[in-house]
């Protein structure tokens, strides 16, 4: 090799390859930005954080602007959480009074109940539009044998409030969804970023290799073993709490949690199946995801990731493990 091919290689761009994944570069810049700030004493590397901080932010998420918006949006999701709340409990306490007229499994209690009460059990984003409407009509087209007026009046302002909650929901989450589009941008500037404070630590500490290599944990970015990624999806429903990544997992793991869901739900490791959680716990808000590694747990014996909804209605959720 050459002196000339030498010096290429030397400035190339160390961090451009397939097998630096997105997650594990977000991890490995996070903990560079983290250990250049505690060892900032004399402002060193104040342009270089900032500059890094920069680029983390364009390419992983412009989190002030996005979290406003998705703030606001929570704001929206907990008013139908708790129109839905309201919903199945009002079906729940009026059960007795429709099953009283017409019993268990008459062509009438069936037009209110087609799937029995557990229905109510198992509301989504996706189907309590159509139960709400079918019990506002049901309610108007019985009332006279179930309380008369105020009983199609109680039903038809839920379904009213229910379909004023989705809207404004529908509104917060095309802004979200606006404002993560305009985030697609190249991932080039962060390895620029990362390579240049490469060579500013080299520079300033050469030729001591140890303080040099403390900055930057290799391990993160390649991994230990070269293993495919584990992708899991699936729904935790109400009340409830699912596996996600029940094999595998060790102490190189890195964790991309997605919530697809219109409502918060808490990602937590444990040590036993169904066990309690252990260590600390995560909890991601509607549509967000996060990238977190084993240590991050702080749960030494985590064999198991589990996530856990403690709403009325059930949500989607994904992990990717690498």
């Amino acid at each position: 090799m050459n002196k000339m091919n030498m010096f290429e290689r030397f400035f190339s761009d160390l961090f451009l390859g397939p097998r630096i994944i997105d997650a594990r570069l977000q991890v490995f810049l996070r903990l560079v930005i983290a250990s250049l700030t505690a060892d900032n004493l004399d402002g060193t590397f104040t342009a270089l954080i900032a500059s890094l901080t920069t680029a983390y932010t364009s390419y992983f998420g412009n989190f002030e602007t996005k979290n406003l918006t998705i703030a606001e949006r929570i704001g929206k999701t907990r008013g139908l959480e708790i129109e839905c709340k309201l919903f199945a409990d009002t079906v729940r306490r009026k059960h007795s009074t429709i099953e009283a007229v017409y019993a268990e499994g008459s062509a009438v209690y069936l037009e209110f109940f087609p799937y029995g009460l557990t229905e109510i059990s198992i509301l989504t984003r996706t189907n309590i539009q159509v139960i709400s409407h079918r019990f506002a009509t049901k309610a108007t087209e019985y009332k006279m044998t179930l309380g008369g007026q105020s009983f199609a009046d109680l039903f038809n302002g839920l379904e009213t409030a229910i379909n004023t909650a989705l809207g404004a929901q529908d509104t917060k989450k095309s802004n979200v969804s606006s404002i993560t589009t305009d985030l697609i941008v190249s991932r080039q500037p962060v390895e620029d970023q990362l390579m240049k404070a490469m060579f500013t630590v080299g520079a300033k500490f050469w030729p001591n290799q140890t303080i040099c290599r403390s900055y930057f944990d290799f391990s993160v970015l390649y991994g230990k073993k070269n293993s495919q990624s584990v992708v899991e999806h699936g729904v935790v429903l109400t009340k409830s709490s699912a596996v996600c990544i029940d094999t595998g997992i060790d102490p190189s793991a890195i964790f991309t949690m997605k919530n697809k869901s219109d409502f918060p739900l808490t990602f937590f490791a444990t040590h036993i199946v169904d066990g309690e959680a252990v260590g600390v716990s995560f909890v991601l808000e509607p549509h967000t995801q996060q990238v977190n590694t084993f240590a991050d747990f702080k749960a030494a014996d985590m064999l198991f990731l589990y996530v856990k909804n403690e709403t009325e209605y059930s949500g989607n959720w994904e992990v990717r493990m690498d």
